[in-house]
């Protein structure tokens, strides 16, 4: 089972908050970007509880289909999407709540005890490197590739650990292909792009462009990579202009 991260001081002493709150008869909000980890929070705080989209359980509510009598605690997320919230809390007053949220919202604010902010990853840089390792294990094991360091990947920290973890297994798993999968998944893909009328000369850019850009990476020069490729210069330099200048 996944776990909250907290290898750094921040992380540690959210935690703590959290287990405070765990003690405690109050109802907790946890709030952040997408991706932080307050789903993983709120299993520390009630790790037995039923855990049920907020808009999904108003609606169960408002159609009684839902008897709440069997529940002493709920764990809710997205609770800023309840269209009615104080309706909504009040068929929920004595049942021990953990809900999530993007953000602390005004409405929010009165209506829970306790209240954790858990910062982005990027402030959290002890978390961010521990959460690195674990996806790069995972994913070198499932891919069955060993030789790669964190900085051999693109990170995306846009949605946190939601999009760290995807981009982690992306890098590895291009990294890890081998020629005869590159090709069987271009047949895939041309065969597709066939189907939709595609010509050659507009397929033509799935092979130049990456093959353009790896070059660039590798030899710098317009006059190396003119040399390497075995391709004329002229040829090259408006190739690179094709692609790269006028889009």
């Amino acid at each position: 089972m996944e776990r909250f991260i907290t290898k750094s001081d921040l992380s540690k002493q959210i935690l703590k908050s959290a287990q405070l709150s765990a003690s405690l008869p109050v109802n907790t909000l946890i709030y952040g970007q997408m991706g932080v980890g307050k789903k993983l929070l709120s299993a520390e705080i009630l790790p037995n509880s039923t855990a049920i989209k907020a808009n999904e359980l108003e609606k169960l509510i408002i159609s009684n289909q839902i008897n709440l009598s069997e529940y002493n605690s709920l764990i809710i997320y997205e609770i800023d999407n309840v269209i009615n919230l104080e309706q909504f809390l009040n068929s929920l007053q004595n049942i021990k709540l953990v809900a999530t949220s993007l953000e602390k919202y005004e409405r929010l604010n009165n209506l829970f005890t306790i209240k954790i902010e858990i910062p982005p990853l990027e402030s959290r840089k002890e978390d961010l490197d521990e959460l690195i390792s674990v996806y790069t294990k995972e994913a070198s094991h499932i891919y069955k590739s060993n030789n790669h360091t964190h900085y051999d990947l693109k990170i995306d920290l846009s949605q946190n650990g939601i999009t760290l973890k995807q981009s982690i297994y992306k890098s590895i798993l291009l990294q890890s292909i081998t020629k005869q999968e590159m090709m069987d998944t271009l047949e895939i893909y041309l065969l597709n792009q066939l189907k939709e009328e595609k010509t050659y000369k507009q397929l033509l850019e799935v092979f130049e462009i990456p093959l353009l850009k790896a070059s660039k990476k590798a030899f710098k020069s317009q006059l190396k990579m003119s040399q390497k490729l075995d391709i004329n210069r002229i040829t090259l330099r408006k190739k690179l202009h094709k692609y790269f200048e006028e889009t």
